[in-house]
């Protein structure tokens, strides 16, 4: 009996070490998914951008944070650069700016530092908050605006590889961008992005998706309004 009782005793020691080593092992596996898992994604690079420096551009309002991005187009017929319209908003005549423009064939010309304001979206309102340039980045698009001009598959992909990186260095909600139509005071002038730009294909590609191009066009009370075609 005193040997079985032994015996027993040394079985459960054992089964407690085996059982603590298990665990070990089990959290040691486990704490490098869990540490991975707590870790953002690496940000997206910045895409390769020209500069071509506009003038027309101040400091944002103290503390602003930086939580909106407006598309635009150019309203130019005839123009593939975007050099061209960054020549335009190199003028001081001008009195107008974006902090970015991308031409049919893809180039992204910068004009203005992301952390500055542009002036790109005039008088307007954005979910309640007026003066839109203190709290966006404007992003030109060149195009025509007659409806039938086609934004090139470049204009869309490299509108999407810089968009996911002001998305990721701004933390900026997908349902927060939005097209100039959708904040101006003018909606009757201001018509752009055209009313061809497909944003349902933009939105998924900046990892988005079509429900924020339902919050585009109904949570922002200006984009109610009758779109003029």
């Amino acid at each position: 009996m005193v040997v079985l009782g032994k015996q027993s005793a040394l079985l459960k020691t054992a089964s407690v070490a085996f059982r603590s080593a298990a665990l070990a092992v089990l959290a040691s596996m486990a704490s490098p998914i869990g540490a991975g898992a707590a870790e953002k994604a690496p940000m997206p690079p910045k895409p390769p951008v020209t500069w071509i420096a506009s003038p027309n551009y101040d400091d944002r309002p103290p503390g602003t944070e930086i939580d909106t991005i407006v598309i635009h187009d150019t309203e130019t017929p005839g123009i593939r650069l975007a050099r061209t319209i960054a020549t335009h908003f190199a003028s001081p005549r001008s009195g107008v700016s974006a902090h970015f423009i991308i031409g049919k064939a893809g180039e992204i010309v910068q004009c203005v530092p992301e952390d500055k304001r542009a002036f790109h979206a005039g008088p307007s309102l954005f979910r309640g908050r007026d003066r839109v340039n203190d709290f966006s980045i404007g992003i030109e698009l060149v195009n025509a605006q007659t409806g039938y001009d086609p934004f090139t598959d470049q204009e869309y992909a490299w509108l999407a590889r810089l968009v996911r990186y002001l998305v990721a260095r701004f933390e900026i909600p997908t349902n927060r961008i939005v097209g100039h139509h959708d904040i101006t005071n003018r909606p009757h002038v201001k018509r752009d992005p055209a009313a061809n730009f497909d944003w349902d294909r933009f939105l998924v590609a900046v990892g988005g998706s079509p429900v924020d191009n339902y919050a585009r066009a109904v949570e922002n009370p200006v984009a109610k309004r009758p779109r003029p075609m």
